[in-house]
């Protein structure tokens, strides 16, 4: 048994295709003729730089390093390597990712100038919501609760082995209710009739439940979404952002209103609210001298006076 066999029977069909993806097309190609007993530290760095220089993003090649680290650990588990080179040295420092997010002018301009409505509730509901790409491809109208004003997040439409498959959210904290306002609630009834509009129009209507789907009732891809995303901003002046971070948005705009980081943290689907806190504080500046203002509209301490 392999490496990547053995994997997969402990990750994710997405995570696995990734692996496969990290092996056969960038660690075979350049380490694939080394044998275990020969491999060094000073090999896996000058393959590294070598990435590096092929123009590889950073992201890439610290994914390479943890595949080696994890290959070599179990190779030395088997018996079948002394050392793992790996381990000895660190893989590229990779830049933070700079966060875009819209404010709530460019938020509605965009709803104001986006007249796709086919797309226009998908967005709506991701800056809504706060939902993942994949959430809300298999985002069924089962788990919709029009009456009480909420929506179960129960699974993702995510790469598997081969295409796409529905399966559970990675973690538990993904599996979760999310309270939904008023407008939401409208756009979403809207989205039903046009769908069902679709669904009498079309000769072969394959119902899967899903609320976001093709005009014969299919599963849409990121990939579809993506285009639709990319066109518009072809003719808009708005400063451009990716559909992810209509997510970063919502979770940005509700902080910046006050509303309390747990509950934040819940509608995303973190499993710490410490995620939430590390990820979007930076975007609100002045929290700090809002809570020291805050203190002093609370309590009026009296203040000591020295004596002569």
């Amino acid at each position: 048994m392999n490496w990547l066999t053995y994997k997969k029977q402990y990750v994710r069909p997405g995570t696995y295709s990734t692996y496969g993806w990290l092996v056969n097309y960038h660690i075979v190609p350049r380490l694939g003729s080394v044998k275990l007993d020969k491999l060094t530290p000073q090999m896996l760095l000058s393959v590294y730089e070598e990435m590096l220089e092929d123009g590889l993003a950073p992201q890439t090649v610290k994914h390479v390093h943890k595949v080696l680290h994890d290959g070599l650990e179990t190779a030395m588990k088997w018996g079948l390597a002394e050392m793992n080179a790996a381990k000895l040295v660190k893989a590229p420092k990779v830049p933070k990712h700079e966060m875009r997010v819209w404010n709530e002018e460019q938020l509605t301009q965009f709803f104001r100038e986006f007249q796709n409505p086919r797309y226009h509730t998908f967005f709506f509901l991701a800056v809504t919501t706060g939902m993942r790409r994949g959430e809300l491809l298999g985002l069924k109208w089962e788990d919709i609760d029009f009456e009480n004003g909420k929506l179960s997040v129960r699974r993702a439409y995510v790469r598997g082995y081969k295409g796409y498959i529905f399966q559970e959210p990675k973690t538990a904290a993904g599996i979760r209710t999310i309270a939904l306002s008023k407008q939401t609630l409208a756009a979403l009834k809207r989205h039903r009739i046009w769908q069902l509009e679709d669904r009498l129009a079309a000769p072969y209507f394959k119902d899967h439940g899903l609320v976001f789907c093709q005009r014969n009732g299919n599963p849409l891809t990121p990939q579809q979404g993506e285009g639709v995303w990319y066109h518009f901003f072809r003719k808009s002046n708005l400063p451009y952002i990716r559909i992810h971070d209509l997510r970063h948005t919502h979770a940005s705009l509700l902080l910046k209103a006050g509303v309390h980081s747990k509950v934040v943290s819940e509608r995303l689907g973190h499993s710490s609210v410490t995620i939430t806190l590390d990820r979007y504080s930076h975007l609100l500046p002045g929290l700090q001298e809002a809570a020291a203002a805050k203190f002093d509209e609370l309590v009026r301490l009296p203040a000591v006076h020295r004596q002569a």
